[in-house]
């Protein structure tokens, strides 16, 4: 069983990283909760990464407010 909460798990970070969610696995009585906490760490994940980005690359601001301005 920790075998299959952990594939699980890691099944829902990924997906969290890809931003997706699989509703089948998410409403699993037995393994939903362990896919929704990897979900979460997987977004939570891709924010920070996305956060760093930014930061590296001094981005301040929306990068969508003015898209086709040089």
């Amino acid at each position: 069983m920790i075998d299959e909460a952990l594939v699980a798990y890691n099944a829902g970070r990924v997906d969290g990283a890809a931003g997706y969610r699989d509703p089948q696995i998410a409403e699993d009585p037995e393994l939903g909760a362990d896919y929704r906490i990897g979900l979460l760490d997987g977004r939570i994940a891709a924010f920070h990464l996305m956060a760093e980005v930014r930061r590296i690359l001094g981005v301040r601001g929306s990068l969508f407010e003015h898209p086709d301005e040089s």
